[in-house]
């Protein structure tokens, strides 16, 4: 695979959908891509005009948009990445909202005393995160430095010997918070009985935790794949279950058996709307079962990484720019749960 470089923000050439969707999507329009305008909502216009959402190719994403309504409810499965994606990036005033790996880093502030634990992996924080984002590397070149790194981070969260009862104080002083119309997202997809596969390289637990915090229950149609923790006779954490999953490998080889029933039980949903905030999401839809490319609805979240925003232009058929709330997605969900076969 080429490396994706990162060209200077200056040089980045950021495409407007303030133009009118309609009228690029008129101009040299097909037959087609004009059916699957008049079937798309006019909210659902109006919300991907906004300045903010960037896309590339509105004839495509339109066709695919229109695709999904006429599938309807019966015929859709949600694909998200949490942190930072579900979860917020950033706070009104401006501050980095953490991560699920931010509880164990910052637990000094919730008044939790584990060690040296939050100074180990902020240093490894300091050393990794910049190859994560590095543009001059291929995937290929990072994913060595990415098990490290997780492995390492796992490690030594095991060795602070937390326990689960702790994790929970930890998550619940936590600066995670959802999206704004997260929630509403969220239990609406359960009411409409769509399935959520919430795909995450983080800490599966603290996800669960939060959820069950933040909404009362973690969502019935919700199915977690993540990096779960295992816990010995006294709830200590003892370790973390295989397969290890980081930024680059959010795919169907990480799968597990389990995992794979699950995936045959969504054969029937023929239509995927993928969200992610990172081009290591671009493929969490790998190892759903009869779907191309043309299913499947990829939303991304940049969070104020502007330089980038080319590269996720060529993958993603919506880019939200710096937007912390989940109203464009929810408008288009709507759109397509209105319709039951």
């Amino acid at each position: 695979m080429a490396p994706y470089r990162t060209a200077p923000a200056t040089q980045v050439a950021i495409p407007s959908t303030s133009k009118s969707i309609e009228e690029q999507t008129r101009n040299g329009t097909t037959a087609t891509a004009a059916a699957a305008l008049a079937e798309v909502p006019e909210d659902v216009l109006a919300a991907l005009q906004q300045e903010h959402i960037k896309i590339k190719n509105p004839e495509r994403a339109l066709s695919k948009i229109a695709k999904m309504i006429a599938g309807g409810a019966d015929e859709l499965l949600v694909i998200s990445d949490f942190d930072h994606t579900m979860s917020r990036a950033y706070c009104e005033a401006g501050e980095r909202c953490w991560a699920t790996f931010g509880v164990f880093e910052h637990a000094e502030r919730s008044g939790c005393k584990l060690g040296d634990l939050g100074a180990k992996l902020k240093k490894l924080l300091a050393h990794y995160l910049p190859i994560e984002f590095d543009g001059n590397m291929t995937i290929e070149e990072k994913i060595p430095h990415m098990e490290e790194w997780w492995r390492l981070s796992h490690e030594a969260i095991v060795e602070s010997g937390v326990e689960r009862a702790v994790l929970e104080q930890l998550v619940l002083h936590s600066n995670i918070r959802l999206r704004d119309n997260a929630a509403s997202l969220l239990a609406h997809l359960e009411s409409a009985g769509v399935p959520l596969v919430m795909f995450s390289a983080g800490v599966g637990d603290v996800i669960s935790i939060f959820l069950a915090q933040r909404l009362g229950a973690v969502p019935s149609n919700m199915h977690l794949i993540s990096n779960m923790m295992t816990y010995d006779d006294k709830n200590a954490v003892c370790g973390f279950r295989d397969p290890l999953i980081h930024t680059f490998n959010k795919n169907g080889t990480v799968i597990s058996k389990a995992e794979e029933h699950f995936y045959e039980q969504m054969r029937a949903r023929d239509n995927v709307i993928l969200m992610g905030d990172s081009m290591g999401d671009l493929h969490m839809d790998v190892g759903v079962e009869n779907h191309s490319e043309a299913d499947t609805l990829k939303i991304a979240f940049l969070n104020k990484k502007d330089h980038l925003l080319p590269y996720y232009l060529d993958g993603y058929d919506i880019v939200i720019v710096d937007d912390q709330s989940m109203d464009v997605s929810r408008k288009i969900m709507d759109a397509i749960t209105a319709v039951r076969k």
